[in-house]
């Protein structure tokens, strides 16, 4: 069964995918009607301002914690040491790349989303539905967000925080999994406006507690930073430290890994950032889908790009090491035992944040499926046992359906953002 499964998910994730989330993502960057680069200024002004206070929604900044919320989880930590790992140091170069393409294309899923949300739906559902007028589309893509948001946004991130904790703490898995369905059941139960005022207070300080570490590291080995920066360029494009040669096999593994790493950091392309910011307090679509690009830069531009630096400039890159250990043993060199009392709890929130944030996806798309909210409560719960039974199983299966069922979102939303590309047209003047 997982053999069957593996090939569908090997098939669905080819370089088709990958080529589609990219070529979407140039389009909208740079489409004509679109704007979004030339117009951030004016954007960036109009995003100050809330249009109207007590809608129903949740405030602009809250939605962008949530949001990031959901994209930021383990894999800005652990997921870039192994991409690392697998591409070099030039993987990091094609992540910023990829990112690039992404914001342009995070952009048009947020306009998108606010001009056709509704009470009944939001998101990419909305404008699967009101947009390209196909609700069978957008009931796909509502199921197959439900499946991702118990698989990629609850057990995996469970099972990590449950490892890592039992790894630095010897914390029983089974312990660590009552007290995150205990606590995940306390936001998520009250609703949209508690998820986002949890992400919004607690997002920005594990941030900036993770940064400013980070930023102490580099701090300390800055005198290697000049050979960072030159590695990461040299490794990009496969220019050997000796001769100049070029080598082709290092430039596949930097581009294929990069690419996808900033795929997988950022979700753009999945429609998840539109169901979030759909519950925003704002009218201006503009504003929302600035919101989504400034997602993008901090997820991957800061937050990817730090825990980069930190790896490549204390040498950790070399010990042979990858995922948690790797990163450990990086922020070890800068902050001895102290990092194993800093990290692993940093890794476990950011991990609790996107159980929240998805937990906000999933509901949204129930929502746009079933408008009876006891359905809601019932997901609710579920969705807190899945946490629990995440922190004590083995999860091969579990990340394979997630990644079919985050495919089986994009290729429901690629295609119609291109179509809708029209619709997103920029009505900010500078």
């Amino acid at each position: 069964m997982i053999k069957f499964l593996t090939e569908i998910n090997q098939m669905l994730w080819g370089r088709g995918l990958i080529c589609l989330l990219l070529g979407t993502g140039i389009f909208c960057l740079f489409y004509p009607d679109l704007q979004c680069l030339k117009s951030f200024g004016c954007l960036f002004r109009k995003s100050q301002k809330s249009d109207h206070k007590n809608s129903g929604r949740i405030p602009v900044f809250q939605s962008c914690m949530t949001s990031l919320a959901a994209a930021m989880g383990t894999g800005n930590i652990t997921g870039v040491a192994t991409a690392l790992t697998l591409g070099g140091a030039g993987a990091v170069f094609w992540m910023w790349i990829s990112a690039l393409c992404g914001m342009g294309l995070i952009y048009a899923e947020n306009v998108l989303s606010c001009r056709y949300r509704s009470a009944q739906a939001s998101g990419a559902a909305a404008y699967l539905r009101y947009g390209l007028h196909s609700p069978l589309i957008s009931g796909i893509f509502a199921v197959c967000c439900i499946a991702a948001s118990f698989g990629m946004g609850n057990m995996t991130q469970s099972h990590a925080m449950a490892e890592i904790l039992s790894a630095s703490f010897q914390i029983p898995e089974w312990l660590t999994g009552l007290i995150i369905m205990i606590v995940l059941f306390l936001i998520i139960s009250g609703g949209s406006e508690r998820i986002a005022k949890f992400s919004s207070v607690m997002i920005p300080v594990i941030t900036g507690i993770y940064l400013l570490c980070s930023m102490i590291i580099l701090f300390i080995y800055r005198e290697n930073m000049p050979s960072v920066w030159s590695g990461i360029f040299r490794s990009a494009f496969g220019i050997q430290a000796v001769g100049g040669g070029i080598s082709g096999t290092a430039v596949k593994y930097a581009v294929s890994v990069g690419v996808r790493r900033g795929v997988f950091s950022n979700e753009a392309g999945l429609g998840s950032s539109g169901l979030l910011h759909g519950q925003a307090d704002s009218d201006t679509p503009e504003v929302l889908g600035l919101c989504g690009m400034l997602e993008v830069i901090a997820d991957t531009f800061i937050c990817c790009t730090a825990t980069a630096l930190v790896i490549l400039s204390t040498g950790a890159l070399k010990t042979g090491q990858n995922g948690t250990v790797l990163v450990l043993s990086a922020f070890r060199s800068g902050m001895g035992v102290l990092a194993d009392w800093i990290l692993p709890p940093i890794i476990a929130l950011f991990a609790f944040c996107t159980l929240a944030g998805w937990s906000f996806c999933g509901m949204n798309a129930l929502q746009s499926l079933i408008q009876n909210r006891k359905y809601l409560k019932i997901y609710q719960i579920l969705f807190c046992i899945a946490a629990l039974t995440g922190t004590v199983m083995k999860l091969e299966i579990v990340w394979t359906l997630a990644d079919i069922a985050n495919a089986c979102m994009a290729y429901c939303n690629l295609p119609t953002v291109m179509l809708l590309l029209p619709e997103t047209r920029n009505r900010c003047t500078a």
